[in-house]
């Protein structure tokens, strides 16, 4: 038995957003996602669980042990419980990350296509995009946030990767999965088509969490990566902590001011994702006609809402 396209990602207090995130990329043609959460506050659990119920995701409550980094832990079970090994291809992203395919019907059976048999990974850049005025409030974060940074900004060398095969590998992380087991070098393929190895020895981790300036491209693929929302809902982001840190009481470093101030620069307008805007509304629309789902939604904003004025 074969997965096909699955897609998964690890959350903390992201509510509001869920039911975009999966009707974007069950649109893209994912076969399935797979949701692993932990310690939400906001009603992100009781909405995954109606979902899960409901037949539109798995979703893996993540009950985390001192010392676990949240998102790890989160796909080392998954990948148990959901028996990601027989992916396909399998991808991580954020569920502040939007997957885009520029060739053939931009699904991601499209983007696969373009890589050759010996390809084990296909890398993929950030396209990222910027805030906008006002506080949060509830709907669809693609709408809303149509400004991005130029192409040669640094944030756009973020990496995201979708992987052939992840059986072979030891371990998935939030950019690449890590520990190429064959004693044989990964080959890369990047959205301009081109390809390079990952000798053996050498960390696929360093080298796929970030490329050089003259790496990126947006060329066949990218994911939109909507790093900062609205300054209310940033500040729910830096308080929830990060979830590739071991210790969730430390202060968050990366989140800071000068992270929220360099991205909000962005001024390029791009609408490009508006394409698939109908296709992904209809899904929302039937998602949320599920069981239990429009009233999970509703409370999830509700928390949302309430996170942002106890930070106020």
């Amino acid at each position: 038995m074969k997965l096909g396209h699955v897609l998964i990602t690890s959350i903390k207090n992201e509510g509001p957003f869920i039911v975009e995130w999966v009707a974007h990329h069950r649109v893209m043609g994912f076969d399935h996602i797979f949701i692993a959460s932990n310690d939400c506050s906001d009603g992100s659990d009781a909405l995954l669980v109606a979902l899960d119920r409901a037949g539109v995701i798995g979703h893996a409550p993540n009950v985390l042990q001192p010392g676990e980094v949240p998102q790890h832990a989160g796909y080392v079970h998954m990948r148990k419980r959901f028996w990601l090994d027989l992916a396909q291809w399998l991808m991580v992203l954020d569920v502040d990350e939007f997957l885009q395919v520029a060739v053939g019907q931009g699904r991601v059976q499209d983007l696969t296509a373009q890589a050759p048999p010996e390809i084990d990974v296909i890398a993929l850049c950030a396209m990222t995009f910027g805030t906008a005025a006002g506080p949060w409030n509830p709907g669809r974060v693609c709408e809303r946030f149509q400004q991005r940074l130029t192409l040669s900004h640094p944030a756009n060398r973020l990496i995201k990767s979708i992987t052939r095969a992840p059986g072979r590998f030891r371990a998935i992380h939030n950019h690449s999965l890590v520990g190429f087991r064959p004693k044989t070098p990964l080959q890369v393929m990047r959205a301009d088509r081109s390809v390079f190895e990952i000798p053996v020895g050498v960390s696929i981790w360093n080298r796929l969490r970030n490329f050089n300036q003259r790496e990126v491209t947006h060329d066949i693929a990218y994911f939109n990566h909507y790093a900062i929302k609205t300054r209310d809902s940033f500040d729910v982001r830096k308080a929830r902590g990060r979830g590739t840190a071991k210790d969730q009481t430390a202060e968050n470093l990366r989140h800071t001011q000068i992270y929220f101030d360099d991205i909000a620069k962005a001024w390029v307008p791009d609408d490009t994702i508006l394409s698939l805007s109908s296709q992904v509304q209809a899904e929302m629309d039937r998602i949320l006609a599920l069981p239990g789902v429009a009233l999970a939604q509703a409370n999830a904003e509700a928390g949302y809402s309430t996170l942002i004025s106890a930070l106020g």
